[in-house]
C-alpha cells in the first residue's frame, strides 16, 4: 500500500475522505486504462477503495490494480500533487497576509513617530536578515540606521515639530 494515498485519502477513522472523492472523479473521467486489447483500453468505469488502495474495474476485475502501479498511478498521484499544490499555496498567501497586517501595523507606528499624517506607503520588510547596524523603515521601504529610526521622533518632541 502506498503511504501517501493512503495518507491523502484517508482519515483518521480508516474511512475515504474528500481526497478519495477527487481521486474517483479523476479516475471516473479517464475509466480502466488497463489494455483490453491491441492497441485499445478498457475505458470501463473503475472503482478506488482509497483504504485498501485499489482501483477495480467494473467489466474485468483482472483489471484489479494498486493506485501506486500503473497505469493508475499518474492519474492518482497527478491528484494529490495537485492537492499538495493547493495547499501550499494557500499556506503561502496566509503568510503573506500576516506580512502584510504586521508591516501595516509596524508603519503606522513609525508613521505615528515620525508626525506623518495619514498619507503614507507601507512597504513590507525584505526576507534575510538585516544589514550591521540598519532596521527596516516600513514607511519608507529602505534600510536605515538604527539611530534614523529613533531619531526623528526624538528631534521632534524636542523641538515642538
Amino acid at each position: 500500500m502506498a503511504t501517501p494515498i493512503r495518507e491523502y485519502c484517508v482519515d483518521e477513522h480508516d474511512r475515504p475522505n474528500e481526497n478519495a472523492a477527487l481521486v474517483q472523479a479523476a479516475l471516473d473521467r479517464k475509466g480502466c486504462m488497463c489494455i483490453n486489447r491491441p492497441g485499445g483500453r478498457c475505458k470501463a468505469d473503475v472503482v478506488f477503495d482509497a483504504v485498501s488502495g485499489l482501483i477495480t474495474c467494473t467489466v474485468n476485475p483482472k483489471h484489479t490494480r494498486e493506485a501506486q502501479n500503473p497505469p493508475f498511478n499518474k492519474t492518482v498521484f497527478g491528484v494529490i500533487n495537485t492537492i499538495n499544490h493547493d495547499i501550499t499555496a494557500a499556506e503561502d498567501e496566509q503568510i503573506e497576509q500576516e506580512r502584510q497586517r504586521f508591516a501595516k501595523r509596524k508603519a503606522a507606528e513609525e508613521a505615528l513617530a515620525l508626525g506623518l499624517g495619514p498619507d503614507y506607503d507601507v512597504h513590507a520588510r525584505p526576507d534575510g536578515p538585516a544589514p550591521d547596524g540598519k532596521t527596516w523603515s516600513f514607511v519608507q521601504g529602505v534600510w536605515v540606521g538604527e539611530e534614523a529610526a529613533v531619531a526623528p521622533a526624538t528631534k521632534r518632541a524636542r523641538t515642538g515639530q
